[in-house]
């Protein structure tokens, strides 16, 4: 209790710093918000990777250039947050990225990776400023965090599960995956480190079921694999190519 409490404080006292004048409008997963997303992770006990994408649209009637500023404000401390611009992900918390922003035009290059292994809170806030002076044009809070933390835990065999064998791959790799609910349309998307999509293959069962992918094209290194649920990311894992 006393975590959550600490926890809506500084949500509290973030939200209050927020910039009233708008020009840009902000969106996750195709719904607006205005100052706060709220991303939902795990207590898996496993490494877990989050790639969110969040778009940009400047709402006033002139371009606007802009770089991103990521501002760490509690992080947990088995986490780490890197800002990604065009499949290219960065360490930097304001990068040398310069977005045009046109009126009234969606910017979706950039995207978020998290990656955890507890469901300990997370809170950044990412800052639109200007490229020369740095002063901040507009921002918004991001909170990692289990948003069912005070529920009863799920049953046993209506949760999430997803594991690549053999991890590493030589060959190829099986996939199996079940589901915590049914979806009209599951995808298996594997990805590399700098989040380019290098293979997608839709998934016939929308609960539970496997998928063997073909790793003997692949370079050696680590990849990322995703499933995909009605156009929304459920979970992501890490698969090594190793020949």
């Amino acid at each position: 209790m006393k975590k959550i409490y600490i926890l809506l404080t500084i949500l509290l006292s973030l939200s209050l710093g927020l910039k009233a004048q708008q020009s840009f409008e902000f969106s996750y997963n195709g719904e607006v918000f205005t100052d706060t997303v709220k991303i939902n992770v795990l207590p898996t006990g496993r490494e877990e990777i989050l790639i969110d994408y969040i778009h940009f649209k400047n709402i006033t009637s002139e371009t606007i250039n802009a770089r991103v500023y990521r501002q760490d404000i509690m992080l947990n401390p088995t986490a780490s947050l890197f800002m990604c611009f065009d499949d290219n992900c960065v360490t930097d918390t304001i990068p040398q990225n310069i977005i045009e922003l046109v009126p009234n035009v969606e910017y979706t290059s950039f995207d978020l990776q998290y990656t955890y292994t507890s469901d300990a809170p997370s809170i950044a806030r990412i800052h639109l400023v200007d490229p020369i002076s740095l002063q901040s044009l507009q921002s918004f809070i991001v909170l990692y965090s289990n948003s069912d933390i005070s529920l009863p835990k799920p049953i046993k065999n209506n949760t999430l599960t997803l594991e690549a064998y053999p991890n590493p791959a030589v060959q190829s790799a099986t996939i199996n995956y079940s589901l915590p609910s049914n979806y009209r349309q599951v995808t298996l998307v594997l990805r590399n480190m700098i989040g380019k999509e290098l293979k997608t293959i839709q998934l016939s069962s929308s609960s539970k079921g496997k998928q063997t992918i073909n790793t003997y094209d692949l370079p050696n290194g680590v990849y990322f694999y995703s499933i995909i649920g009605d156009g929304k990311t459920i979970a992501t894992k890490k698969l090594i190519v190793k020949h």
